[in-house]
């Protein structure tokens, strides 16, 4: 029945905000990079609707920064610069921190349970950076709403899109799966016993990590342009 509704409450919305949620999806999930152009034909196309609503979800897209309009090229998603990655991971340490923290306080039984099948799942992921970066975003999202704060989570969800305008963010380095899989480990283990100093911590060391990875991506110019990760 719940899924029933979700189709029919889904069916419901207006086609520019289906599409609206669709490109951000789309974002999100990698399939169109930062600096990359967006076609309206080929969105029209992909989910069968006519260039009218495709605009009102661009401009839409626009006027919250996730899309820019180029003379040449039309829509192009936006890309963070330097100092925006700068911003965005000062944020992040802070934020990240703060919800292990309460998390350490707050989680039940049953969410330190995900938490702890969701690291035991990414050990088999090392060859399978999109499912690994999927995953890694379910942990991360899992313990935010451990903390039991709807207000912080909704913060996270904000973090997690302006995390996709960020050039390189689903880049994993060789060699970084193992150690990504001890430093979520170390966090698990803390929300799990309680401690929430460890906790903090083990998170705040552990975005500072994913900030070094990504400020490496984009000084490189020759570096992968994949976005939405939490590596």
């Amino acid at each position: 029945m719940k899924t029933k509704e979700k189709k029919r409450q889904h069916a419901e919305l207006p086609r520019s905000e289906l599409v609206y949620r669709e490109i951000q999806k789309w974002i999100n999930e990698g399939e169109f990079h930062p600096g990359e152009r967006l076609r309206e034909a080929t969105v029209c196309e992909r989910l069968g609707v006519s260039r009218t609503p495709v605009r009102e979800a661009i401009r839409r897209l626009q006027a919250e920064g996730r899309v820019i309009i180029e003379a040449q090229r039309g829509a192009v998603i936006a890309e963070l610069q330097a100092q925006e990655m700068i911003e965005l991971y000062t944020v992040r340490i802070e934020l990240e921190g703060f919800a292990a923290g309460l998390a350490a306080q707050h989680a039940s039984d049953a969410e330190i349970r995900l938490m702890k099948t969701l690291l035991e799942e990414s050990r088999t992921m090392d060859d399978d950076p999109r499912a690994l970066n999927e995953n890694n975003w379910r942990l991360h999202r899992t313990i935010h709403i451990a903390a039991h704060n709807r207000f912080l989570l909704q913060t996270f969800d904000a973090l997690s899109n302006s995390l996709a305008l960020l050039r390189g963010a689903k880049y994993i380095p060789k060699g970084r799966p193992e150690t990504l899989f001890r430093e979520h480990e170390k966090i698990v283990e803390a929300i799990q016993k309680r401690d929430i100093e460890a906790a903090r911590s083990a998170t705040e060391a552990h975005v500072r990590r994913a900030f070094e990875i990504h400020l490496m991506v984009n000084i490189d110019d020759h570096a992968p342009n994949q976005s939405a990760g939490f590596a």
